[in-house]
């Protein structure tokens, strides 16, 4: 059985975050996104999980994005103990952007302390180095074993360096489905 929770990207276009959850038991986020915007309706969202981030297996992400990566070192700050799996560009492009992303907030952080508001960052540079080891990277077109259930592929997307379109066989039940 597979189930599919949208935990972002829903009534909106950013922070991407899907939960694909393989005979009640294994969990693999496909996304992770940082929610960017002003809407209040999602005021809360990059603090808060619609999962529990220790449960998670595995994390697939397909581009380098903030809207699609910018909440990988706030779900290993919050107890994720996986690999992240994705191409060799989105991989070097992420170690960039993400450090960005972590400075930006620390700074914004220190312009609303200034004002008197007591905010922490949602991750710093340091959350960022901590998770970039677990980063593992595949090439395109060609089928990689990244769980016992499952099988991925990246094709070229075109979208930005290293974006790929993501391919699944998941085994369930001794089922096979794409």
């Amino acid at each position: 059985m597979i189930e599919i929770k949208f935990c972002g990207a829903a009534k909106t276009v950013t922070g991407s975050a899907h939960l694909i959850t393989i005979d009640n038991e294994t969990k693999v986020l496909l996304e992770c996104g940082l929610y960017q915007g002003s809407d209040p309706t999602f005021k809360e969202f990059n603090e808060d999980w619609q999962f529990d981030p220790e449960s998670i297996d595995l994390v697939i992400l397909s581009h380098a994005h903030i809207d699609h990566s910018g909440r990988i070192p706030k779900l290993y700050k919050d107890g994720y103990k996986g690999n992240v799996i994705c191409t060799h560009a989105t991989r070097d492009l992420c170690s960039i952007m993400l450090l960005d992303t972590a400075h930006i907030n620390q700074r914004e952080v220190e312009r609303k302390r200034k004002r008197g508001q007591n905010v922490e960052p949602l991750y710093t540079s340091e959350d960022v180095y901590e998770c970039l080891d677990d980063f593992i990277s595949y090439p395109f077109n060609k089928w990689i074993d990244i769980h016992p259930k499952i099988k991925l592929l990246f094709r070229d997307a075109g979208h930005i360096l290293g974006s790929a379109s993501v391919t699944l066989k998941i085994t369930t039940s001794g089922e096979k489905r794409y």
